[in-house]
């Protein structure tokens, strides 16, 4: 089983196979979490509840690279 990671935008996951899912958005009705928006590699987007998150197995695969951090590394 893998571990559980909470959906975050931007943010990779992939799956026991190694399909990519980025989390694109989170939608919230009445202050709380009711849906997610996720996008394969090939940029079909697929709106999903947590129920169906939770049972998809996935572990995050790379954070979103801050660009700025890239830049100051250059000015070394």
């Amino acid at each position: 089983m893998f571990l559980q990671h909470k959906p975050i935008p931007g943010y990779w996951y992939s799956n026991f196979s190694g399909q990519l899912i980025q989390v694109r958005a989170l939608v919230f009705s009445r202050g709380r979490h009711s849906r997610i928006i996720i996008e394969d590699i090939n940029g079909k987007r697929e709106s999903i509840d947590f129920g169906l998150w939770r049972g998809m197995d996935l572990v995050l695969h790379s954070p979103v690279v801050d660009s700025g951090a890239d830049d100051a590394v250059r000015d070394l």
